[in-house]
């Protein structure tokens, strides 16, 4: 869900001031600020359950400036994780478009509250482009060593599909990682129903991790259901 926040304001560059979003005025500087919430079935990202393969409550908000700039926060509650159960991301960065092509640099800090060790941040830039009815989306995530983990790099491609005369998306995408969880590759395929400002999903989501005991569960195969409205 993080990344659908991402790819959210990566739209907003061309769309801008578009539905969903609220255009007001702070200090003179027009900007955009939309809120959004979800219950999910399972929590996933990057393929793997930070819920334990349980239902998961969400929720955000997000500032996207006419200069291109952008701050927003999202929330999630997580399974117990190093004693956190909750998460809360904070993000700023940049979102354009060249060429016809739109891009994202995004800096994200991970916070979980009363957790362990596990808060840490990450550099992101997503590249999309958009031919038709079908957006491709090339994704480059990366934290260096931090001390709670090692470094890691994140790839994916994604692709979403309007079915023309519905209100129907198609959506896949496969990403693979190095570092924290060693080789890991993660795939998805799912459909989404947007109708106004509520979108419903149902997707396909699997990994090839083999952690140990629960954290190898958590990257099996699952059907995942979603909820989200945008305010």
């Amino acid at each position: 869900m993080r990344g659908a926040m991402i790819r959210l304001l990566l739209g907003a560059a061309l769309l801008f001031p578009s539905a969903g979003y609220a255009q007001t005025d702070a200090g003179g500087s027009s900007a955009s600020v939309s809120y959004n919430a979800a219950i999910v079935s399972d929590y996933r990202f990057r393929g793997l359950s930070y819920s334990n393969r349980k239902p998961a409550v969400q929720g955000g908000a997000d500032i996207y400036f006419h200069s291109g700039w952008f701050v927003g926060t999202w929330l999630s509650s997580v399974a117990n994780y190093g004693g956190a159960h909750a998460e809360v991301d904070f993000y700023g960065g940049y979102s354009g478009s060249a060429g016809g092509w739109n891009y994202t640099a995004t800096l994200l800090g991970y916070v979980y509250p009363d957790g362990r060790n596990t808060d840490y941040f990450e550099m992101q830039s997503t590249v999309a482009h958009t031919l038709g009815p079908a957006t491709a989306t090339v994704t480059v995530a990366y934290y260096p060593k931090q001390w709670n983990a090692s470094s890691n790099l994140y790839t994916s491609l994604g692709a979403d599909v309007a079915i023309l005369g519905t209100p129907l998306t198609a959506s896949a995408s496969v990403g693979r990682e190095n570092g924290s969880y060693d080789e890991k590759w993660d795939w998805s395929a799912g459909l989404s129903y947007t109708l106004d400002k509520l979108e419903i999903s149902a997707s396909y989501v699997d990994s090839n991790y083999k952690g140990a005991l629960e954290a190898g569960k958590n990257g099996r195969a699952t059907a995942l259901l979603s909820v989200k409205a945008l305010f």
